[in-house]
Order: C-alpha cells, then sequence, then structure tokens
C-alpha cells in the first residue's frame, strides 16, 4: 500500500466524520424542514471521494473496504489497514467535533426494529451501488469513469432520506462506533447491533455483486464481446425497481430529493446491465424507439420484474410501517385535469431524457461514452417532483401507480386506486409520445452512417 493511499483514507474518513458529527451536534438532523444536513453529508462525501478516489479508492467506510474484500477487489492486509485508518480518522472527527461544539450531554437514541431493518437494506444499496461503478464495465482501466462520487453521494443521501431524523449510522460502522464511542448518540447495545448489520450489509451486497457481474472474471478481450443474460438484465430491474419504490415508501413521499437521488445511484450501477430503466413507460420509449436491442419479449419480461418489484416494496413498507398507506391523486386546490397533464407532461421528460442520455452517445468527445447519463436521468425526475409534488404527488412510473392502486384497493381507499389506475394509464402514454418525439428530433440516429458520411463530405 502506497503511503498516498492511506494518507488519503485517513484524510477523507476525518472530514467526513467530521460533517457528520457537526450536523448531529448542531441539531441540524432534527430541526432543518428540508433536509439540508442530508445534503451537506452527501457532499462531503463527495467531495472526499473526488479529491481521494484516485488515490485509495474513496471507501472512508470499513463496510465498504468488506465489500470490496468480498468481491475480491481488495487484498486482506490492505482491507485491514484501511479499516484502521477510518476508525481512527473518525473517532478523531468525532472528538474534535465534540469538543468544538461543547457537547457534554449524552444523547440517547433508543433504536426499533424497523430502523435496524431500514439500516440493513441502505447499506447493502450504498456498497452494492459503489461496487457496481468500480466494477470493470463501469470502470474500465483505459477510460475510468467520472461519475464515482455522484453515484455513491446520491445513494447515501436517500438513504438519509429514510432514516432522517434518527441519527443512525450513516451505513458506515466507522460513524457508528465514533458516535458511540464520543456519546454522541448510540447506546452500547444498539452500535453492537447497527455495526453488525452494516457489515452483514456489506457481505451481502458483494455476493449479490457477484451474482449480477460473472464479467469481473473474464479478460480484457473477453470483456469487450461480454452481453449480461437476459437473467441478469431482468433481475436488475426488479431489484433497481424495489429499491425505488422502497425510498419514496420509507421517506413517507415527503423528501422530494429522495426518490431521484435513489435513481441517480441506481441508474449508474445498473444502467450498464439492463439500461436502468425502473420504469415500464421508460421501457416502452426505449423499446419503441429502436435505439437499443430491445424487443416485445423484453419489454414484457421488464415490465413484469418492474411491477413485481413495486408490489415487494409496498408490502416492505406497510409491514415497516404501521397504518401506511400510499396516496396518489391531485393535491388541493387543483383538479384532476391539472394532474394528468403534469404527470403526463414530466413523464415524457423523463423519458426523453433517458433516450437522449442512455440510448445514443449524446454530446460528442473523445469517449466512448459520456458520464453524465444518471446524473441527467435523475434530475430530470427532481425537476418533476419539484414542481409536482403539491400537485398531482409526482409518480411517473406505471409500476409505482399501479401497485398504489392495488394497496389502495385493499385497504378500502377507493378514490386513491382510481387516480392510481389512471395516472398508471397516462404514464404509459408519455412512454410513447417520448418515442414519437426523440425519432422526429433525433432523425440523425436513424439515418444510416454511409448516407450521413456522404452528407458531411459534401458539406463546405
Amino acid at each position: 500500500m502506497r503511503p498516498a493511499s492511506a494518507a488519503a483514507e485517513l484524510l477523507g474518513s476525518f472530514v467526513f466524520a467530521f460533517t457528520v458529527g457537526c450536523n448531529v451536534l448542531s441539531g441540524n438532523v432534527l430541526e432543518t424542514p428540508m433536509g439540508w444536513e442530508i445534503a451537506s453529508i452527501a457532499c462531503a462525501l463527495l467531495a472526499m471521494m473526488a479529491a481521494f478516489g484516485p488515490l485509495s479508492g474513496g471507501h472512508f467506510n470499513p463496510a465498504v473496504s468488506v465489500a470490496m474484500l468480498c468481491a475480491g477487489k481488495m487484498q486482506l492486509m490492505d482491507a485491514f489497514v484501511y479499516i484502521l485508518l477510518q476508525l481512527a480518522g473518525t473517532t478523531m472527527a468525532m472528538l474534535f467535533a465534540r469538543q468544538l461544539l461543547e457537547e457534554h450531554e449524552r444523547s440517547v437514541i433508543h433504536v426499533a426494529g424497523r430502523d435496524v431493518v431500514v439500516e440493513t437494506i441502505y447499506a447493502l444499496m450504498l456498497n452494492f451501488v459503489i461496487l457496481c461503478v468500480s466494477g470493470k464495465r463501469n470502470n474500465p482501466e483505459n477510460e475510468p469513469n467520472q461519475f464515482y462520487g455522484i453515484a455513491a453521494s446520491s445513494t447515501l443521501a436517500a438513504g438519509l432520506s429514510c432514516t432522517r431524523g434518527r441519527k443512525t449510522g450513516v451505513f458506515n460502522p466507522a460513524i457508528t462506533i465514533g458516535l458511540g464511542l464520543t456519546q454522541i448518540g448510540f447506546q452500547v447495545h444498539s452500535l453492537v447491533s447497527f455495526v453488525i448489520v452494516q457489515l452483514v450489509a456489506a457481505v451481502a451486497a458483494a455476493a449479490l455483486f457477484r451474482l449480477l457481474r460473472p464479467e469481473e472474471k473474464l479478460s480484457t478481450d473477453q470483456m469487450a464481446s461480454y452481453v449480461p443474460s437476459l437473467a441478469v438484465r431482468l433481475f436488475s430491474e426488479f431489484l433497481g425497481t424495489t429499491l425505488l419504490m422502497l425510498t419514496l415508501g420509507l421517506s413517507s413521499w415527503e423528501n422530494i430529493w429522495a426518490a431521484p437521488c435513489a435513481l441517480m445511484g441506481l441508474v449508474y450501477a445498473l444502467g450498464d446491465l439492463s439500461g436502468g430503466h425502473f420504469n415500464p413507460a421508460v421501457t416502452a420509449a426505449v423499446v419503441l424507439s429502436r435505439t437499443r436491442l430491445l424487443i416485445s419479449a423484453d419489454l414484457l419480461g421488464y415490465w413484469a420484474c418492474q411491477v413485481v418489484g413495486c408490489f415487494v416494496a409496498a408490502v416492505t413498507c406497510m409491514i415497516l410501517i404501521p397504518g401506511f398507506h400510499w396516496d396518489l391523486g391531485p393535491k388541493a386546490p387543483f383538479q384532476a385535469g391539472a394532474a394528468y397533464i403534469m404527470e403526463l407532461t414530466f413523464s415524457i421528460i423523463l423519458c426523453l431524457a433517458v433516450l437522449a442520455v442512455s440510448c445514443i452517445k449524446g454530446i460528442n468527445s473523445i469517449y466512448s461514452r459520456n458520464f453524465y447519463f444518471g446524473l441527467a436521468i435523475g434530475v430530470a425526475l427532481l425537476a418533476g417532483c419539484l414542481c409536482c409534488a403539491k400537485i398531482s404527488g409526482a409518480c411517473f412510473n406505471p409500476a409505482i401507480s399501479l401497485a398504489v392502486a392495488v394497496s389502495s384497493l385493499v385497504q378500502g381507499r377507493m378514490s386513491s386506486a382510481f387516480y392510481a389506475s389512471n395516472y398508471c394509464f397516462i404514464e404509459l402514454l408519455a412512454g410513447v409520445i417520448a418515442a414519437i418525439l426523440f425519432r422526429a428530433t433525433h432523425a440523425r440516429e436513424y439515418t444510416p452512417k454511409e448516407v450521413t458520411a456522404d452528407l458531411q463530405a459534401r458539406m463546405p
């Protein structure tokens, strides 16, 4: 291990933990209504990954190092040294934050079973996303990606949105131990349980990574011709859609940043496998656009996995949160017509964004691909959420609408079921319209290469 790598891991862990500690001790976790402490913590991780990722890999988290070790991407001794450095940097940062802010009273967090389950889910999701974006297909040696930090920090923000106010361990054993040892957050038994589930989630993430990415064992020459199997693509869509809807449900649809952040991280993690649709309207638009090798059989398989994923997420949310129910429909004082138009408009925008940044190269550059595709898709969803949350509820996904309709019927809420079923139709229609608009605006993509080259040669 190079000294620069060790120094980078120590300093990055210190800065990240100091940001967490200051947000906890200053009361931001409980007092800021818009959840700006989430942005603060996620931005700190993004900055440290951008600064030190090329040196150490930018782990700053013992669970990530364990996941890398189990996935065969790290040596045992290196992982051991990384974990020691992460624990040291985090503990120093927590002590410094406590001394700086003169916090002397023990703030005890009573952890419920739901907190442990949610911590496990998002610790797994965070580690899985980091493994995927650092894999051979997403991060080849000859063209390393520029979205490693974006994917990790956006996933962290999504998880924090679902645990907000609980002052949990940021899916990081070093942070959990630091909070406990400095008597900022946890009881001893809660500290131990959180560390255990975070490490178990890391091992599970590594197993899931190996299952979905057998190409990690291929040579560079074999990698060039590798195509993910249909089973891998379908499971990727199921997994991504499940995690996306879980984020919507567990954040109670109140934090409008949660779903866009989750979508951003998942698209970067799984986009190279299945396309990262997680939305039947997007799949319909991609199939109709004829820009990728997706046939009608793929469409039906994708739709089935997306719908099943949403149902699994809906049931999970209802189990974890007693009395939980989904609401979709026009928000007072707005009428149904306004809600339908908003859902249609921003569903079209989301589908168009996917087609324009994932199905074609996009902006011409020296790179064989663009690196902004996940960011563009995430902010397209964010634009719709910010605009429509208080008008239509901001869904833009037929699978989610269908799951909400069925769960509302089961709970006897006919009004919500009616609107949700209408949303499902409107959002699918948006996928068809997006494909038509894309073919009209990107006609060059459908022109044979020979004709395009001839036209370019004739231009003065």
